[in-house]
């Protein structure tokens, strides 16, 4: 190699930024840019980028949704427009033409008749096949049995025996006159959605972890689609359902006010209603990349082509992710974490004060914001006027309260993000919450209180809604009459349910404590024995009651 040729070499070698400098000059201007593209192209002849504080999964690769070349600039003002929303809301027409609108006939619309009569078949063959005693269950009996389990949200107690219990501060007089406790458990015990026989065994390419509630996760999904027209704000979130037993699905997640349990993503409405949902079943075999990225796409296929504006947080937002969904015209807003790829750098945290914001627009006209308020918070939108300024009100320490300027795109996080939340906290209020060795039947309640929360949100929807129906609560104590009429109607010949159960007689007893209260001691329920406390070395005193008389 000629001396001339070692020259140029280290002359272009000297022109590299460094793994600790920007590719965005730390100087401000109005035409601060860079091109991903002539990066590459000034590099080795393989092209690459080494950075050893990057992630092997973040270089940037030509793909159908990642752009070649991502250019940053700082601009004053946003040239975009989008779309207007011009799409139906609102209860479907299959909802409007009901002719009773009832809340027991909303849910039923939902939780239908021919799924119950699904899990009546599913449950008899299971118990069956266990060869255990059977007493056929019948469609009323479910009907009564799901009746009850959504009282006891209303009514809790420790355990679902407890209603039955021949104590009278655990009894409850209307639970038990509904059903007899050993029916009740043998329902539970013997409730099945799927038949076991069919299953794929664990290792199959079939295998399906949500076997066992896949018939109610399949129409459920469908019913929930069908009967609501989504409205233009949408967000995707997590939720969580408690569960602290042995499943490969649950997952631990310390920051959450549920740490452990089922991590389910949902897609809702503006007033709560959850449109779409997606159980996450784990790692699978393989590792899977842009997981977030992969839910937000099956959770928004339905509404593509509409102009929807959409938020989410941190864990799913992405650059690819955005462009992607804006060529199927959906517009997305939420917080993004600032080490994800194709983002630029902006100014430092700490050159920020409170209420200061910095920003860079991408070529595809992508906004990304870094905005300090008492830490700094960073977003990225889809939206024209993302970087307009509102004003919004702050609390000082020593009690005052301020004015901070803020930028628009958070704004409409803060104000729209909390869809997902507001039906977890709907769903919280009188939820089943009963703890059970089978994994899935965490997950069969939860999906029968989201069920209630539904017609709850799609009844209010409707113009002609019952006054008295102010609440939660007033709605699901409709349901549950409505469906324990349902029940003592087709039981009544078979059971006589319509009627009071006979609870056995209270058997007579006394707490020891109150026995040895007083000196003339109380008697012990016992057989015909020497009495410690009577009896003398001269005279014995034994028991002469007779415990079939007590």
């Amino acid at each position: 190699m000629h001396s001339s040729d070692i020259c140029e070499a280290l002359a272009l070698f000297q022109e590299l930024p460094s793994d600790t400098e920007s590719i965005v000059s730390d100087e401000s201007s109005d035409t601060e840019e860079y091109s991903l593209s002539e990066i590459i192209e000034s590099h080795s002849n393989d092209g690459s980028i080494h950075d050893e504080e990057s992630d092997a999964n973040d270089i940037n690769m030509p793909g159908p949704s990642q752009p070649i070349m991502i250019r940053w600039e700082k601009r004053g003002k946003i040239q975009k427009t989008i779309p207007n929303f011009d799409s139906e809301t609102g209860p479907s027409d299959e909802v409007m033409n009901m002719d009773d609108q009832s809340p027991v006939a909303i849910f039923l619309a939902l939780f239908s008749v021919q799924l119950m009569e699904s899990i009546v078949f599913q449950s008899n063959l299971y118990a069956t096949q266990s060869g255990k005693n059977l007493s056929p269950l019948t469609l009323e009996e479910l009907i009564l049995f799901l009746a009850i389990n959504l009282t006891m949200g209303v009514k809790r107690l420790p355990s679902y025996r407890d209603y039955w219990s021949t104590s009278d501060i655990l009894h409850d007089p209307y639970v038990s006159s509904l059903m007899p406790v050993k029916r009740f458990a043998w329902i539970l015990g013997n409730l099945h959605l799927n038949d076991n026989t069919l299953m794929k065994k664990k290792g199959d390419k079939d295998f399906d972890k949500l076997y066992k509630l896949r018939p109610l996760i399949t129409h459920l999904s469908e019913k929930f689609l069908s009967v609501l027209r989504p409205s233009k704000h949408q967000a995707v979130d997590e939720s969580m359902v408690k569960f602290k037993g042995r499943s490969s699905l649950k997952q631990y997640m310390p920051k959450k006010p549920i740490k452990r349990g089922y991590k389910i993503w949902m897609r809702c409405n503006e007033n709560g209603f959850a449109s779409q949902f997606q159980i996450y079943t784990g790692k699978t075999s393989d590792v899977e990349k842009s997981l977030g990225e992969r839910v937000v796409r099956d959770l928004t296929q339905p509404i593509y082509g509409k102009n929807h504006i959409l938020y989410m947080d941190n864990f799913i937002s992405s650059y690819n992710l955005y462009r992607y969904l804006e060529t199927q015209k959906i517009f997305s807003c939420g917080t993004v974490n600032m080490s994800r790829k194709n983002l630029p750098k902006l100014t430092d945290d700490k050159n920020l004060t409170r209420g200061e914001f910095d920003w860079a627009v991408s070529d595809e006209n992508v906004t990304c914001i870094k905005w300090k308020d008492k830490r700094c918070v960073s977003v990225l939108s889809c939206l024209p006027d993302c970087t307009d300024t509102v004003i919004i009100k702050r609390k000082e320490r020593n009690g005052d309260i301020i004015d901070v300027q803020c930028p628009k795109a958070v704004s409409d996080y803060n104000k729209n993000m909390g869809f997902v939340d507001h039906f977890d906290h709907l769903k919280s209020l009188y939820e089943i919450d009963r703890k059970s060795r089978k994994w899935w039947h965490r997950l069969f309640f939860h999906f029968l209180d989201m069920t209630v929360i539904n017609a709850y949100i799609l009844h209010n929807m409707l113009p002609n809604i019952n006054a008295d129906i102010k609440n939660v609560k007033t709605f699901r104590m409709e349901v549950i009459r409505s469906l324990v009429v349902m029940g003592k109607e087709g039981t009544s010949k078979k059971r006589k349910l319509s009627s009071p159960v006979q609870m056995k007689a209270h058997k007579f007893s006394v707490p020891g404590d109150v026995r040895l209260a007083n000196a003339q001691h109380l008697p012990v329920r016992s057989t015909s024995k020497r009495c410690a406390v009577c009896s003398t070395k001269r005279e014995t005193q034994k028991n002469p009651m007779d415990v079939s008389n007590m």
